[in-house]
């Protein structure tokens, strides 16, 4: 089921236009965002069908936008880890815009996306979470007090253990889990000072304000060589036994 909003507003002053492309898992968005702005977003489940519906969503967007392809300034898109065939035609349609029309693209890791929710707040942990193979998550760990995420832990592919040895530098922070968290991840986390976020999936509104930013900074991704990110367990030496 698609649930489609708009936050069309007359009279708006031509500012940056951005499309965001969020498909790296089994709940997918499109944004049109506006200066940082929600213009319109679409978030559906791809049901298995994400190649064939993805462009029919985007022009929902973009016609509930007011907005044609050719007006859209940059595009952003999610660059997982997450579902490999989700994520690569996300990539893909987004690079094929940005090439066509010309126009700057960013990718954003999507454990990025998830930690900008909560990265503005200081003082706390943001450790963003996404299902990987069974018993093993895709994790990162940030630092509050910054409008664009940047990991103080690797991103990486972690077991329960892994990511409870990763955290415990930091115990005497509020740890704020944000994204889809196993139940044996939160057992093993019970002895952390973790309150449990409720946005389960990167969103496209979040990846838009995330594109602009990394625009105005001067960032641009090359859309020849941009390509999905799969991760690797982290590059950690646990303690030998005594």
């Amino acid at each position: 089921m698609a649930n489609a909003t708009s936050n069309a507003c007359s009279g708006w002053r031509r500012q940056l236009r951005l499309l965001a492309l969020e498909t790296t898992g089994d709940i997918c968005s499109i944004a049109a965002v506006q200066d940082a702005n929600l213009v319109a977003s679409l978030t559906f489940a791809h049901g298995m069908q994400l190649s064939t519906r993805l462009i029919p969503i985007i022009d929902h967007v973009l016609h509930t936008a007011g907005w044609e392809i050719g007006e859209v300034d940059a595009f952003a898109t999610g660059l997982g880890p997450g579902s490999f065939t989700g994520t690569r035609v996300g990539v893909m349609t987004a690079k094929t815009f940005a090439q066509v029309y010309a126009k700057p693209i960013v990718g954003v890791c999507s454990l990025d996306i998830l930690a900008a929710e909560y990265t503005f707040i200081p003082h706390h942990l943001i450790c963003a979470v996404i299902p990987a193979r069974r018993g093993e998550v895709y994790a990162a760990i940030y630092e509050g007090g910054s409008h664009i995420p940047q990991p103080a832990v690797e991103r990486a592919v972690y077991t329960a253990e892994a990511l409870h040895s990763a955290l415990l530098p930091y115990i005497a922070n509020d740890v704020i889990l944000v994204g889809e968290v196993p139940a044996d991840f939160l057992h093993a986390l019970a002895d952390y000072p973790v309150c449990l976020a409720p946005i389960k999936h990167p969103r496209a509104e979040t990846l838009g304000q995330l594109g602009k930013r990394l625009l105005e900074q001067g960032h641009r991704d090359n859309p020849l060589t941009l390509v999905p990110m799969y991760l690797k367990p982290p590059a950690i030496t646990m303690p030998k036994s005594a």
